[in-house]
């Protein structure tokens, strides 16, 4: 095994050399909820190798607020703060 480190964004062509260059027959990746692995499936589906995707864990539970104000009230309730 290799291990390779390297900061993208790559190309599609960069991602085809790579896996010619170490005759690449499985690519593991995670799903990141972006397209910075897109250039690396296209290459795979070209060359028809197989990809294992690992699925990105779940939201943890909980409450969420979108305003600073609303988590200033959040963090007074959860902590009987009065105001």
């Amino acid at each position: 095994a290799i291990w390779l480190t390297a900061r993208g964004p790559f190309t599609v062509e960069d991602e085809h050399a790579l896996m010619r260059e170490h005759a690449v027959d499985t690519v593991i990746t995670k799903n990141s909820g972006g397209d910075a692995t897109a250039a690396k499936l296209a290459a795979a589906r070209a060359f028809g190798i197989p990809v294992i995707l690992i699925r990105r864990p779940p939201k943890p539970q909980g409450e969420s607020v979108i305003t600073t104000d609303h988590a200033m009230d959040w963090i007074a309730r959860v902590h009987g703060i009065s105001s």
